[in-house]
């Protein structure tokens, strides 16, 4: 199983919950692990909110049989770097400073560094007239300003 199939899987226990999936890795260690990355639309995901759902997502993978062998499951927070793949993800944080790595060269560089202007048709519009289909990007992150983390800690 990979991890478009299981985030298929998983979404109805997230529905109408104001949470959501933001992300999903799967690769074998000395076990499976399975990682997902949860996001909270209002405020910041918490360590609770990632034990909360670590015990529902447990529970449904087993109950449900949707992994069959025995596998680690790790729930966190996306980051403040959170990946950008999905169309809502895009429409959320526009005017957003991102990160884009193309899967191919496009004017000589795989990265550029811009902000986020809108999404239709299965392709994201970034500002400086940059626009690439998701079949192009490798992947999309937010790209925080270092000055203005620092603010929210101190």
């Amino acid at each position: 199983m990979d991890s478009t199939e299981l985030e298929k899987k998983l979404e109805p226990i997230f529905k109408d919950t104001g949470f959501d999936i933001a992300d999903i890795k799967i690769y074998r260690a000395k076990s499976l692990v399975v990682q997902i990355f949860i996001d909270k639309m209002e405020g910041n995901v918490t360590l609770k909110d990632c034990e909360e759902w670590s015990d529902k997502i447990g529970s449904y993978i087993d109950m449900n049989s949707v992994i069959t062998t025995s596998y680690v499951l790790e729930v966190s927070s996306p980051g403040v770097d959170r990946i950008i793949k999905k169309p809502s993800d895009f429409i959320r944080f526009k005017g957003k400073d991102v990160k884009i790595t193309l899967k191919k060269p496009f004017d000589g560089s795989r990265v550029y560094y811009s902000k986020i202007v809108d999404f239709k048709e299965n392709t994201a519009y970034f500002e400086d007239n940059l626009k690439f289909s998701m079949d192009e990007i490798q992947e999309v992150r937010l790209n925080p300003d270092d000055t203005e983390l620092f603010k929210k800690i101190n």
